[in-house]
C-alpha cells in the first residue's frame, strides 16, 4: 500500500512538472512578443509626438532654426522612463532640398491628393543601455515616405543611411 502511495506521488509530481514545462513553452514566446510590442509602441508614440511637434514648430516659425530636441521632448511631456530608455535625434533636410520639394508638390496640386513634405529626413529613437530593449535598436519615422520603421514595426533594422546622409 505504501508503494502505491509513493507511485501516485511520483506520478502527480511528474504530471505537474510536464504541465508547467508545456505552459512555459506556450506562454514565454507570447509574453516576449507582448513586451516587444509594448516597448515598440511606447517609442513609436514618442517619435510620433515629436514629429507632430516638429511639424507645428516649422509651421509657426517658418523654419527649423532654433529647434531643440530636448526642450521639445520636455514640452511634449514624454515620460522620464521613455527618455531614459531611448535617445532621440532628427536628421534635417537642407533648406534648399525642403524648398525644392515644396515647389514640386505645388505642381501636383491638380491631383487633389495629400502630399507630405517634411523638413526632416528622419526622426529616430535609439535604445539606450539603461533600457530593457537591446542597446542600439532603432525606431524611426521616414519623412520622405511618411512611414514608421524599425524595432517591433517591420524587418528593417537600419535606415537607408546612403539616402539620409548622401555626403557624410
Amino acid at each position: 500500500m505504501a508503494d502505491t502511495k509513493k507511485s501516485k506521488i511520483k506520478y502527480y509530481t511528474v504530471a505537474i512538472a510536464i504541465v508547467i514545462i508545456v505552459a512555459a513553452i506556450l506562454i514565454v514566446p507570447r509574453w516576449n512578443r507582448y513586451q516587444t510590442q509594448r516597448r515598440s509602441t511606447a517609442a513609436r508614440e514618442a517619435v510620433a509626438a515629436l514629429r507632430n511637434y516638429v511639424d507645428d514648430y516649422v509651421k509657426n516659425h517658418q523654419s527649423a532654426g532654433g529647434f531643440n530636441v530636448d526642450a521639445a521632448l520636455t514640452e511634449i511631456g514624454i515620460s522620464n522612463r521613455i527618455l531614459r530608455n531611448w535617445d532621440f535625434a532628427i536628421a534635417w533636410k537642407p533648406s534648399a532640398i525642403y524648398t525644392q520639394q515644396m515647389m514640386e508638390s505645388l505642381r501636383e496640386v491638380e491631383t487633389s491628393s495629400y502630399v507630405n513634405i517634411a523638413p526632416y529626413k528622419i526622426i529616430m529613437a535609439v535604445a539606450t543601455k539603461e533600457g530593457p530593449v537591446t542597446e542600439g535598436r532603432k525606431i524611426w519615422y521616414d519623412g520622405d515616405n511618411n512611414s514608421f520603421h524599425g524595432f517591433g514595426i517591420d524587418s528593417e533594422v537600419e535606415p537607408d543611411w546612403g539616402r539620409i546622409l548622401p555626403n557624410p
